[in-house]
């Protein structure tokens, strides 16, 4: 995130897993680490025993389900694939192109070869870290996501790269949700956990100030992740028109400036002598927010006092009592009666700053979210939640560049949206939740980015 009219940037970035689509390793993709944690820690699927033959698995399903769809959407009998390969670095090389490409090339990395016809993947070096990570439903997921470059192919699609590989995230989750509907033969909607498979497309994302129009983008993690519940949520028809070489998607992909590359880190939290921090900007900033949105709305705005972050050892007072140590370890509070926001400064503000700093500030305008559902009377429960997380998306696209919005005090920088994200992978993984907490919510996130507060009633009246 950056202050306006400065080059400060938010970006944690973390060691390279692997690049795809016949990229080098190495050069412009990102793992988020969420390992998943043992049986006493959360439940869902656990890594396979064989990520090889997880690989073959999707290989004969995401076939099936291809021979079934591609007449459906192209009007023309689906023609198999030449051959799949798994290599490694002590194998031969995968038959693709003359001569072959070496093993340094390829290594970590899984792609499709329109020379030959042919999908090829790491065993070696790229299934097990991802199936270790992040279960076993990962690696099929990338087996059906270069199965969707396959699709490209015989369908002629020809766009940016970026644009294709949203394309081929997108047929991902079309098939994932046939597997959900019970469609596959070798998995079931058991198989899947969505959340780690919002892990995994955080996983494989380009690096933070990506250019769309580089010929080796693949998205930003909020792009793919989006794209894949695109397909997920709308079926593989919904995916087909992401392919149009007169028009570039939109994706939320910031270029860095000169001053970004300059800082390698996040604007800093608290004030400085001669410059304020992001505390105090993003204060600042969502009372103005939330004002013009209930000005909007015909109502009137009433801002929140103060940003508190409070030391567990000290306490605060909320909601009329005094909250300290356990109460306040790792806790986020609207206290409507005091018209305050805490967080716990000594461990869930370090814990989302090490993310990014706008996974710090996404949480901040959650819990401003929960004031203005308040003022608004809007009803508790699992819908007000997700409404909120809308509505932090809705801010998102305020302070995004080139938004339109006229506030002064702040502006998104590359990969902001991704720690957005990547907080709420965290914090599931760490409370031990269980279904598609981390899935629903970056959906509700996109909801609020994309279609505005109006696209937020979905989830219950605003007022």
């Amino acid at each position: 995130m950056q202050r306006l009219w400065t080059t400060v940037l938010a970006c944690g970035l973390a060691p390279a897993l692997a690049a795809g689509c016949a990229q080098a390793a190495d050069d412009d993709l990102v793992i988020s680490q969420v390992p998943i944690e043992d049986d006493s820690g959360q439940s869902g699927p656990q890594p396979s025993d064989d990520p090889s033959a997880t690989a073959d698995l999707a290989v004969e399903d995401v076939t099936g389900f291809w021979r079934e769809t591609f007449p459906q959407l192209y009007g023309e009998e689906f023609v198999d694939l030449a051959g799949f390969f798994p290599y490694g670095p002590d194998s031969e090389p995968p038959p693709c192109g003359s001569p072959p490409p070496s093993y340094d090339v390829i290594a970590e990395n899984a792609f499709y070869c329109p020379e030959d016809d042919i999908i090829a993947w790491d065993e070696v070096n790229l299934l097990p870290p991802l199936n270790e990570t992040f279960g076993s439903f990962t690696v099929a997921i990338v087996i059906a996501h270069e199965f969707g470059h396959a699709i490209q192919a015989r369908a002629n699609a020809f766009d940016r790269t970026v644009d294709l590989e949203l394309q081929a995230d997108c047929f991902a989750g079309a098939w994932t949700a046939d597997v959900a509907e019970g469609g596959a033969a070798s998995f079931s909607r058991d198989d899947i956990d969505l959340d780690q498979t919002v892990a995994g497309m955080l996983a494989i994302r380009d690096l933070p100030g990506t250019d769309p129009d580089d010929p080796a983008a693949h998205g930003s993690g909020f792009d793919r992740v989006s794209a894949f519940q695109d397909g997920f949520e709308n079926s593989a028809e919904a995916c087909v028109g992401y392919a149009d070489e007169s028009v570039d998607r939109a994706t939320a992909e910031i270029e860095f400036t000169e001053g970004d590359f300059e800082t390698e880190g996040n604007l800093h939290l608290e004030d400085l002598p001669d410059e304020e921090g992001l505390l105090t900007l993003v204060e600042r900033d969502l009372n103005e927010f939330y004002a013009d949105v209930f000005d909007e709305l015909g109502e009137t705005w009433t801002p929140v006092d103060d940003l508190v972050l409070a030391d567990p050892d000290e306490g605060v007072t909320c909601g009329g009592e005094t909250l300290s140590g356990s109460d306040l370890e790792s806790a986020a509070y609207f206290c409507e009666d005091e018209n305050i926001v805490v967080l716990d400064g000594s461990v869930l503000v370090p814990d989302l700053n090490e993310i990014g700093d706008f996974a710090v500030a996404a949480e901040i305008a959650r819990l401003w979210t929960l004031d203005a559902q308040n003022q608004l009377g809007v009803l508790d429960g699992e819908d007000a939640e997700l409404q909120a997380d809308c509505l932090v998306g809705v801010w998102s696209f305020s302070v995004f560049p080139d938004s339109g919005v006229g506030r002064d005090n702040i502006q998104m920088s590359a990969g902001d949206l991704d720690e957005a994200i990547m907080g709420f992978v965290k914090f599931s993984s760490e409370s031990g939740s269980d279904g598609d907490d981390v899935f629903a919510r970056a959906r509700a996130l996109r909801t609020g980015f994309f279609d505005g507060y109006n696209g937020c009633k979905e989830y219950g009246p605003l007022g």
